[in-house]
């Protein structure tokens, strides 16, 4: 058998789920402040991540603009089931916004963690010239404890300012990726998720649908499997006010998508509890089984 799976075990299955939950801003009218959003946010994690487990499927879940306080917040209310890595991006440490991975090592075993930087110089932080910030991607392989299968999880959240920052940084991601699957296994099955503020047909979409190497999860699902609204920004302005939204957050899967995952679910989850918008952006789930 290959190494993603061993003999006997059921099918590997994931609910991998992104979440650009927003940096603790001092809010206004319609953003309220990470004190009021915070526990709104973990409790929507929680409960899906939660409801994932009754069902014996593994949750991975990648978060985008987490500032080293908001991690200790989602640390502290997931419990001490869970773990994450990744620094903040604007020294390595605890500066900037994290992208990180959380997962629950009593399911998983962490076999191997790379960080690398969205620029010419991706072994320290760094920014794509004229880029509006560091980026990076954080790419974990893992191994599941129940079945023996290993599988690779990315996580990302591509520029906001330049064109040309995305369209090259996302080059960046899939070589990274590609350089792990490499060294682990050209048979591991692949997750990358992430804020890649580009919608469908943008520059760092169509970077990676002409790559051909992951495909969305969106596409892949049945149209019947698909929950939730289509866009997945939708800034922090009520219905009534002219639509700013799109699909911008994304879980592409991987490397020969068709032949290697089933795509039983996607859904984007709403973004307003109580009156709240929790983030600017909505939570998109994707339950994937790996083809055997």
């Amino acid at each position: 058998m290959a190494a993603t799976q061993t003999a006997a075990a059921e099918p590997l299955s994931l609910r991998v789920i992104t979440f650009n939950i927003r940096y603790a801003a001092p809010g206004d009218t319609y953003e309220k402040p990470w004190s009021i959003r915070g526990p709104l946010v973990i409790d929507r994690v929680s409960e899906a991540t939660a409801n994932a487990t009754t069902v014996g499927v593994l949750p991975v879940v990648g978060m985008q603009e987490v500032l080293h306080a908001q991690l200790v917040d989602i640390v502290a209310g997931l419990g001490s089931a869970w773990s994450y890595i990744g620094t903040g991006r604007d020294d390595g440490k605890e500066a900037g916004e994290y992208c990180p991975i959380f997962y629950q090592p009593g399911r998983v075993k962490l076999l191997s963690t790379t960080q690398k930087w969205l620029s010419k110089t991706p072994d320290v932080p760094s920014y794509w010239p004229g880029a509006g910030s560091r980026r990076y991607v954080l790419v974990a392989v893992f191994e599941d404890q129940t079945t023996g299968t290993r599988f690779i999880a990315a996580n990302t959240h591509l520029d906001n300012a330049s064109s040309e920052a995305r369209s090259e940084g996302v080059k960046i991601v899939l070589s990274v990726i590609r350089d792990v699957q490499t060294q682990w296994g050209l048979d591991l099955p692949v997750t990358l998720s992430g804020d890649f503020n580009s919608e469908p047909g943008q520059d760092a979409y169509a970077g990676i649908v002409a790559d051909g190497y992951l495909q969305d999860s969106y596409t892949l699902a049945e149209e019947q499997t698909r929950f939730g609204p289509y866009e997945t920004y939708t800034g922090f302005v009520p219905d009534e006010i002219p639509d700013v939204s799109a699909r911008i957050d994304f879980i592409w899967v991987g490397p020969a998508a068709t032949a290697t995952w089933d795509v039983t679910r996607y859904e984007v989850v709403d973004n307003v509890v109580d009156s709240v918008y929790i983030s600017d952006h909505r939570p998109v789930f994707g339950d994937l089984t790996l083809k055997t």
